[in-house]
């Protein structure tokens, strides 16, 4: 595969997962704030083992679904870019999507700092790995 299509597909599959991934962090946040609005007067910490929840869930998706995308996008040897992606993701990204609601210039700023990250690992990766241990193309 060469590196301009492989960089397209990261790129693509990237972005996708990121926007999931956030999408599924508003949504749960969302759901816990309705769920927990009555209890909060009583018990300020209403909600908190459900927000670690949220997190954990949200933080553990994006690299999911980003090596699902991988597989269906028949990109191949790509754990480099994955675990770079969840770095960037976890300290990064999900902070400052999920934490307040971005313009759309900064959703945009954020997920092309995720999708510009993990292309960057996937064609290291696929530069430094050996002819040998290549992974094989899909044939379809």
């Amino acid at each position: 595969m060469t590196y301009l299509v492989r960089a397209a597909k990261t790129t693509v599959v990237t972005a996708a997962a990121t926007l999931v991934a956030w999408w599924l962090f508003r949504s749960m946040y969302t759901l816990i704030d309705g769920a927990t609005e009555a209890d909060s007067a009583r018990n300020p910490l209403a909600g908190v083992p459900y927000y670690w929840a949220a997190n954990a869930a949200g933080i553990a998706f994006q690299p999911f679904a980003l090596w699902a995308g991988f597989r269906l996008a028949g990109v191949r040897g790509n754990y480099l870019a994955i675990i770079i992606s969840v770095y960037v993701w976890a300290t990064m990204t999900a902070g400052h999507l999920v934490d307040s609601p971005p313009s759309p210039w900064e959703a945009v700023v954020w997920v092309a700092v995720q999708s510009a990250a993990t292309t960057g690992a996937s064609l290291l990766q696929a530069r430094l790995m050996p002819a040998s241990t290549q992974p094989k193309e899909r044939s379809s």
